[in-house]
């Protein structure tokens, strides 16, 4: 019988649950650091591509078919969604659809199989970034919808502006989140072999 190249409803499941890990994961990680902008912006994100990059392996050997690897960064972009990030949610759910487009044909390519999950997680270093550069005008009028008046509101968005779009910041967010989504996701292939296979779970 000729195996279907979608997920089956029961890799479906697998692949949601998993992916809501991930999400929760992140949230988890994220939460002791929210009061220092800094460290949001330099640490959180490569923190949780190294901790879910033991999921991401496991994920990806269990479930090597369409559907997949549109699932994981679509399911973490709901939350800013819900979180009230409109355009955050859009950035990952183009990512969905890119992801889907790089892996065709590359599962079983140890590199190839990694750019998703590094991708993934840079983004999430760059969600406010992107924000201000795309959509300033709409964040400025989105504080003028709370009551601030538009010099007011422009003023909030240029205080952080300086931050979110240094260069140097820039820099530094996607070098560590690239560093520690790739760390993460060799020591899930390192885990593969030694700990999942011989337990039979992957």
């Amino acid at each position: 019988m000729k195996q279907s190249k979608f997920l089956s409803l029961r890799e479906f499941v697998i692949v949601l649950l998993l992916a809501c890990v991930e999400t929760a994961i992140a949230v988890v990680i994220a939460m002791p650091f929210a009061a220092n902008l800094q460290l949001v912006y330099f640490l959180v994100p490569g923190l949780a591509g190294l901790i879910n990059g033991i999921i991401y392996v496991l994920l990806i050997k269990k479930c090597q078919k369409i559907g997949t690897q549109f699932i994981i960064p679509f399911m973490y972009g709901l939350y800013f969604l819900f979180s009230g990030s409109v355009y955050v949610f859009l950035f990952f759910a183009i990512l969905a659809v890119s992801n889907e487009l790089i892996m065709i044909g590359g599962y079983g390519k140890k590199v190839r199989q990694a750019i998703p999950h590094v991708l993934t997680w840079m983004l999430n270093s760059m969600g406010s970034t992107l924000t201000l550069l795309l959509f300033r005008d709409s964040m400025v009028q989105a504080y003028v919808n709370m009551g601030m008046d538009t010099a007011s509101a422009d003023a909030a968005i240029a205080s952080i502006e300086g931050f979110w779009l240094a260069p140097q910041n820039i820099a530094i967010a996607l070098v560590a989140a690239a560093i520690l989504s790739i760390t993460g996701y060799l020591l899930g292939m390192k885990m593969l072999d030694k700990h999942f296979k011989p337990a039979g779970v992957a």
